[in-house]
């Protein structure tokens, strides 16, 4: 679904980022503050043309796709969202919609009804979006990029979702909720790129995962093995261990600052 080999970029310092990610995988891009994971989302998105390296998207280059053919089968969600002007929750996820206008009318309200069923919003759609809270800004605007990548029952196209830190704002009842849905939407064949600053959501929900420090890559590949003590420190320089719950569910404990050598 998304391809991106040899990245590197003069804004984040970027250097040699190679990554693929299919149908139905989740890609977890983690690392310190300043590593480069918003950085590198940019790229993937096409906001920021890297200096080396290409990115292709469902078999084509990204420069071979018009913004509005793109806008159809990926969507992003940015870290903020600033909304200045008053709107229902309802109109807002339906912002989503804007990149099928010309296409003919329909599916707008199927659209919004099952993104905001899908963040737990339904009953929120006549409200106005500047009287909820941070977290459920941040749930709304989640909805807002399922609407723009909803397709009809059976229509069989790619699709991809790149998300930079999803759980900011919210509860830890909230967060889990969101993973949880993003591990449903990668069920239904959507390939899905996310930042994660919690190790332990990552471990648990995603596929793969991408470990940054400093614009390069620390470690790759199935989320466990990267994850592991000896790279949480050489990314982060902390001491770190993984626990295993009596269910079988793995957490990331941070024991204390990495031991100078």
């Amino acid at each position: 679904m998304i391809r991106a080999d040899n990245i590197a970029t003069t804004r984040g310092h970027l250097a040699d980022i190679s990554l693929k990610v299919e149908p139905g995988e989740v890609l977890a891009l983690m690392g310190p503050n300043g590593s480069g994971k918003s950085t590198l989302l940019h790229v993937l998105a096409g906001d920021l043309p890297p200096r080396v390296g290409s990115v292709v998207v469902a078999g084509r280059k990204l420069g071979d796709w018009s913004p509005a053919e793109l806008a159809t089968i990926r969507a992003v969600l940015p870290q903020t969202a600033h909304v200045a002007f008053p709107i229902t929750v309802a109109d807002l996820v339906a912002i989503g919609r804007l990149p099928y206008r010309h296409h003919g009318a329909g599916g707008e309200r199927a659209a919004v009804a099952w993104a905001l069923d899908a963040v737990g919003l339904t009953d929120f759609a006549g409200r106005s979006y500047q009287r909820l809270s941070g977290g459920e800004r941040q749930r709304v605007q989640f909805a807002r990029v399922l609407a723009q990548i909803w397709q009809p029952m059976g229509a069989c196209v790619p699709r991809l979702l790149l998300l930079d830190e999803p759980t900011n704002n919210l509860d830890p009842a909230q967060r889990l909720g969101i993973m949880h849905l993003v591990r449903r939407l990668a069920g239904q064949g959507i390939a899905i790129v996310i930042v994660l600053h919690d190790l332990t959501e990552a471990l648990r929900f995603a596929d793969q995962g991408l470990l940054l420090r400093d614009g390069r890559v620390v470690a790759q590949g199935a989320v466990g093995d990267v994850l592991t003590p000896q790279n949480i420190a050489a990314a982060f320089d902390v001491e770190a261990a993984i626990l295993t719950s009596s269910g079988g569910t793995c957490h990331v404990t941070v024991l204390g600052q990495k031991s100078a050598s």
